[in-house]
């Protein structure tokens, strides 16, 4: 069974849009009503640091994944008030009917004041052992002369969507699910909670830059040449790519092309890549250091059986790929199992990656996303 992901909010009209926005998710939620109360620390003036406090508290607390947002209303009439203080709007004591209340009046006293407005939401996933992920959404509009509506809940009732004449009070829960501020943040939160809900592991499957052998067209296998200078301009282009993706753990092959290039992709998403030697290259025997024209002329009949996709054809005599594919598969596993993070980078060499994936060929510095589950089962070694 998926793991349940706790909504961590004690807001019930909250609580009700964010089921309702993930619905058609396989994801199970929780309120905070079925968990033991946490306790949030004290927000902030900034959106998505006051979410992911409150979600990293509701995991670390509950030992689930969890879920928080942050909102507001910014008026521009107020200088962007309330903002982040749009809860606690107008001072302790007030419910949703005074706060919009005192906001009509505190626009009301700035007579001819700009009436543009926009709801913001960060909505922010976190998991027991401290992983995030944000996203954020708005939805621009203007603030009405006087409530309107009875659906909804907070600042709704006065807050009219660009281009409609109707408040977000008046609107439909479906209708106004899809163009909400909150329903833009989950929404684009969505995968990354379906994939911790679901228990699985993403892998990065990358490819090490271009080495200096790779320069000159030399089969490397267990050889130990470093990047060459364009190797080295891969790996930063490789790590700026990557630098958003939130990977928990960077593990690489301990040759010299491959740690250099997760070198680079540690340093940009700070983390330190844990050497595994079980994701060495397959050896290529006699064929090590040695073109592939050369290997043509003195063992075609080998390179070609090889060249096949031949799991049991070894290279240059010495390995061949299943028993490439069995090494790594097997580490991989225990890495997975121990780590028990959602998200790994493992950087290797071409011929593992065609050893795990025949179908797949990356070039140097290319990667692959793919299901953990999928990737390490027994039957993908066939």
């Amino acid at each position: 069974m998926s793991a349940a992901v706790v909504i961590a909010t004690g807001n019930a009209g909250q609580v009700r849009e964010i089921r309702e926005i993930l619905a058609e998710r396989p994801i199970r939620l929780t309120g905070l009503d079925t968990a033991r109360l946490v306790t949030f620390p004290e927000e902030g003036d900034d959106y998505e640091a006051n979410a992911v406090a409150k979600a990293r508290e509701a995991a670390r607390q509950l030992g689930c994944p969890a879920i928080a947002d942050d909102s507001g209303l910014e008026v521009n009439g107020l200088d962007g008030a309330p903002g982040p203080h749009s809860a606690r709007y107008g001072g302790p004591g007030l419910d949703s009917a005074g706060r919009v209340a005192h906001l009509l009046a505190e626009l009301a006293a700035r007579a001819g004041s700009d009436r543009r407005a926009r709801f913001v939401c960060v909505a922010a996933l976190a998991t027991p052992d401290g992983e995030t992920w944000t996203a954020r959404g708005e939805c621009e509009g203007s603030i009405a002369e006087s409530p309107e509506g009875t659906g909804g809940f907070g600042y709704d009732p006065v807050f009219r969507p660009r281009g409609d004449a109707r408040t977000l009070a008046c609107w439909p829960a479906a209708e106004k699910n899809r163009i909400s501020h909150r329903a833009r943040a989950f929404r684009a939160l969505a995968d990354a909670v379906e994939r911790v809900s679901s228990g699985g592991t993403r892998i990065w499957l990358i490819r090490h830059a271009e080495s200096t052998w790779n320069a000159q067209g030399r089969w490397q296998g267990r050889a130990d040449p470093p990047l060459s200078e364009r190797g080295r301009a891969q790996a930063r282009e490789l790590a700026d790519a990557l630098r958003e993706e939130q990977l928990s753990l960077v593990v690489t092959s301990d040759l010299a092309r491959a740690a250099q290039t997760a070198a680079c992709v540690g340093e940009a998403l700070g983390l330190t890549p844990r050497p595994e030697p079980a994701l060495r290259e397959i050896d290529a025997g006699r064929w090590t250091g040695c073109t592939r024209p050369e290997i043509v002329r003195d063992h075609g009949d080998a390179l070609a059986r090889f060249d096949s996709g031949d799991p049991e054809a070894r290279a240059g005599g010495a390995e061949c790929r299943r028993e490439a594919a069995a090494r790594a598969r097997h580490a991989l596993s225990e890495i997975v199992e121990t780590a028990g993070v959602p998200s790994i980078g493992v950087v290797t060499h071409g011929g593992v990656v065609a050893s795990l994936v025949p179908e797949l060929r990356l070039a140097n510095a290319g990667f692959a996303v793919l299901d953990a589950a999928a990737l390490l089962a027994p039957a993908a070694a066939a």
